[in-house]
């Protein structure tokens, strides 16, 4: 015997109406407007509606990080995955015996986020 249970309705959940996008925008451009829409949503990496939409609400627009900036954040998260590392071992074993390591990943730290910001 097959139940129908209304309750367990399949899929995602509703939006709510003020989550729901129910109006349409129509935008005239001319050629030069559009193809700077169309450079800055390239250079952003956003879609041309997203970028504009996130212009409406902040006012600016930022640009995804690069691939550089996103591999010089993972370097710099295991770096301080070793520095935690480090202190952990200087409880241990005494603060003298992990001095130079610590200053050295330290400089680098600093070389990275210095590279990181824009």
């Amino acid at each position: 015997m097959i139940r129908n249970n209304p309750s367990k309705k399949g899929g995602r959940p509703a939006k709510s109406l003020a989550e729901k996008r129910k109006y349409r925008l129509s935008l005239k451009l001319n050629t030069n407007e559009y193809l700077q829409l169309k450079s800055k949503s390239r250079t952003a990496g956003k879609n041309r509606c997203d970028l504009i939409r996130e212009f409406i609400l902040t006012g600016e627009i930022r640009q995804r990080f690069t691939k550089e900036q996103t591999d010089a954040m993972r370097h710099l998260s295991s770096m301080g995955n070793n520095l935690n590392q480090l202190v952990h071992k200087a409880h241990i074993q005494g603060v003298w015996h992990i001095e130079v390591t610590g200053q050295k990943l330290l400089t680098d730290i600093q070389e990275l986020i210095k590279n990181i910001k824009p």
